[in-house]
């Protein structure tokens, strides 16, 4: 209640922060009384309305965790930061104002962000205060951090970990004010499948071609359709939103690009109490037309087909699944945080059917610090979304006017349960029907590494494919089959067509890739395999008996470490293709 009264009474609470004077302590505590008493009087007569009309009230009874919890997993979200070093460019007006006032380099976290991070961390020491241990981290496996490997993520995961772990609880002889030092895992570039498998991994190629296709489709209809929006932030901005005149680092950009950058740039500076209106040159509302025009155009682009979601979740879903089916592989493990961009966020709610609606924030729109929570029992998970505190402008930007910590705006954000699909909202969901709610949707789009043509042989990418195995093992046989009869999937053995015993094909110029191809609806048998074993054997018998019989000893000499060269090389090869078809065999429900 107080903080809402300093967001909306500025007044209100100034003389609590009224610094020593040279009066006498008897003239310091009167005065500190008369404010005590003012500051009662307000809330007995404020403290009704702020909580019945204020959307950034959390419930007055928000639901406890349930007895018998076992561990907590949290997808979070980044909060606020700078806009991106192109704003110079694209609206040098707008860049050239806010810039010096975010006080940190285009990109990283800001001061609000690291905020919003922060009360992330302590919503949640705060709420599992009878869950987790308290006090210092343990090196015993109870807490797990993993960042997704970009700066600002880093930073983020490290201000909700100092929400968690603050000051005062770390060990003793180091610092006097006894900071807590948290390890962070990060991901590793260009290799990722679990944080930002679209942008930092394997799927870049299918996202870059998925956007230029739409690209084609669209991007000039889109533009014409919203021409004279774009001429007057063009103006304001004064810089060009023309198609085509995009260029950055050397590489030509497309309009979405440029629009999402500007968009950015008017949302972050805004959240961080700055005026996003270029001195007044754009109204407010010709932002929020901006906004929602930019962001359904991204939403379309990024996510409109059903297999984009599929590579923005990458192997996240499978992995949360483990960590919540019971029973647990690692019961000391409470606590596991990831933190990443907005757009796994976006991609998991979508794909497990849960409703992004935050109180005061457009319908299907993540707030930048906002978390996805689960609640593991033995039962099933509780889900709920998170979202920080939305203190006013006015207030952000008169404590960045006089310089006082942001964290006196945050306290605990907002808890709303969420329904999954086939789960109503605030229930236990069993892990089964998440489970086969994500079969489901993989048997529609294939894998991602069916979407993304990741290479089997390429396994320090492709890790995801060992937890689908583990995935399709939860769900009810019977369920399963229904499933596959409805989607026509077959688990038979057949020879595909046009592919010789030796694995080549006719019409494929990469005989190896129609062969990995077509064992994506095969299933192997160790009979199959001694067979190809024992032929493999015939054929190097042969090859060694024709070699001493063609020529002199000396030219048998030689040909006998050969023949057994390529004998081993044939077997070699043999039980690859043969390995490659067991692993594909775990997809056979899912491609």
């Amino acid at each position: 209640e107080f903080q809402h009264l300093r967001d909306s009474r500025p007044g209100a609470l100034e003389c609590a922060n009224t610094p020593e004077t040279h009066r006498g302590a008897m003239a310091r505590q009167a005065h500190v009384g008369l404010c005590a008493v003012a500051v009662v009087i307000a809330a007995a007569n404020m403290s009704a309305v702020v909580l019945a009309e204020s959307p950034e009230s959390p419930p007055k009874v928000p639901l406890p965790p349930l007895p018998g919890l076992r561990r907590v997993i949290v997808l979070a979200r980044h909060g606020n930061r700078a806009p991106n070093p192109q704003l110079h460019t694209l609206c040098p007006n707008l860049a050239k104002t806010v810039f010096p006032s975010f006080g940190v380099a285009p990109a990283a976290l800001s001061r609000v962000g690291m905020a919003e991070n922060w009360e992330a961390g302590r919503f949640l020491r705060h709420r599992y205060r009878d869950f987790l241990p308290q006090g210092s981290y343990v090196y015993d496996g109870t807490f797990s951090f993993l960042s997704e490997r970009t700066g600002r993520n880093i930073v983020a995961t490290s201000s909700l970990a100092s929400g968690m772990f603050p000051l005062g609880t770390g060990i003793e002889g180091f610092k006097p004010e006894r900071p807590n030092i948290v390890p962070i895992a990060t991901t590793q570039g260009g290799v990722d499948v679990l944080l930002n498998t679209a942008g930092d991994g394997p799927c870049r190629e299918a996202l870059a071609k998925d956007c230029e296709v739409w690209d084609v489709a669209n991007e000039a209809q889109f533009y014409d359709k919203h021409r004279e929006l774009f001429g007057v932030v063009s103006e304001a901005c004064g810089g060009s939103l023309e198609p085509g005149t995009f260029w950055w680092e050397g590489q030509r950009q497309d309009l979405a690009w440029a629009l999402q950058a500007v968009m950015d740039g008017f949302t972050f500076s805004a959240n961080e109490g700055l005026d996003a209106t270029i001195g007044g040159r754009l109204a407010e509302s010709t932002i929020r037309d901006f906004h929602d025009v930019v962001e359904g155009m991204l939403s379309e682009q990024l996510f409109g087909q059903r297999h984009q979601i599929t590579y923005w979740s990458g192997d996240f879903v499978p992995t949360f699944l483990g960590l919540a089916h019971a029973p647990l592989t690692d019961p000391m493990n409470k606590l596991h945080v990831f933190l990443t961009h907005r757009e796994l966020q976006y991609a998991v709610t979508h794909m497990l059917g849960m409703d992004i609606s935050f109180p005061g924030v457009r319908r299907d729109t993540l707030p930048s610090g906002s978390s996805v929570v689960a609640e593991v029992y033995d039962d099933g998970v509780r889900l709920y979304m998170w979202a920080p505190t939305r203190p006013s402008r006015e207030a952000k930007a008169r404590y960045l006017e006089e310089k006082r910590p942001l964290t006196e705006l945050f306290s605990h954000g907002t808890l709303i349960p969420v329904e999954a699909t086939g789960c109503p909202a605030a229930q236990l969901c069993p892990v089964d029907r998440l489970a086969l709610t994500f079969v489901q949707w993989v048997s529609e789009t294939g894998t991602y590494v069916k979407v993304c043509n990741v290479s089997m042989e390429d396994k320090y990418v492709a890790q995801g494919d060992s937890s689908f195995n583990t995935v399709e093992r939860w769900v009810p046989p019977e369920e399963v089959k229904a499933l596959a009869r409805q989607r026509n999937l077959t688990f038979s053995v057949k020879e595909p067509a046009g592919v010789t015993e030796s694995g080549s094909s006719a019409s494929d110029p990469n005989p190896r890739a129609a062969l990995r191809a077509s064992l994506a609806l095969q299933h192997s048998t160790r009979e199959d395999e001694a067979d190809i074993i024992a032929k493999a054997d015939e054929a190097s018998d042969r090859d060694m008996q024709q070699a001493w019989h063609t020529g002199a000893i000396f030219v048998g000499a030689l040909a006998l470490p050969l023949a057994v060269v390529v004998a081993g090389w044939r077997l070699k090869r043999r039980a690859r293709e043969r390995q490659e078809a067991n692993d594909s065999a775990r997809y056979v429900i899912l491609c």
